[in-house]
């Protein structure tokens, strides 16, 4: 195989789900601390996230008069990266959002997870989705 073989799609290594326990506040019927499933988003839907995380405002005042800034939300990108990562349990079941009394997958993580247990499912929504976990640089994150 020639090396830019290697790159042909059907020479891809696929990526696993991670799966790994966030909430000890949620066992099955042996006790033991039920897994949750994470898997990569596509581009396309980072991009959207991006999109809906990113605020322009027209500078009207100053040198800048008439250009824009942009602001981006990291929080809120992270934590709609966490929701749309989340392939078990399934956020978006009306039944599971019922029980909490919420509409809505976003609301349903906040109302199900404790802010701790939330820096871990982000953690493990962004190793699923190919980024280096810092953890310390996470906590840190999370304090500020």
């Amino acid at each position: 195989m020639s090396n830019l073989q290697a790159f042909f799609a059907h020479n891809k290594k696929k990526q696993d789900n991670i799966k790994q326990p966030i909430s000890k506040s949620f066992m099955d019927e042996t006790g033991k601390v039920i897994e949750w499933e994470f898997a990569p988003i596509s581009p396309e839907r980072d991009t959207e996230l991006k999109g809906q995380c990113t605020k322009r405002t027209l500078i009207t005042q100053g040198k800048r008069k008439g250009q824009y800034n942009t602001d981006f939300d990291h929080f809120t990108y992270q934590r709609l990266l966490t929701v749309e990562s989340i392939v078990f349990p399934n956020l978006h079941d009306r039944d599971l959002q019922d029980s909490y009394g919420v509409y809505g997958a976003d609301e349903l993580l906040g109302k199900m997870l404790t802010i701790g247990e939330m820096a871990d499912a982000a953690a493990a929504a962004q190793a699923a989705n190919g980024y280096e976990v810092n953890v310390e640089e996470l906590v840190e994150e999370v304090k500020n």
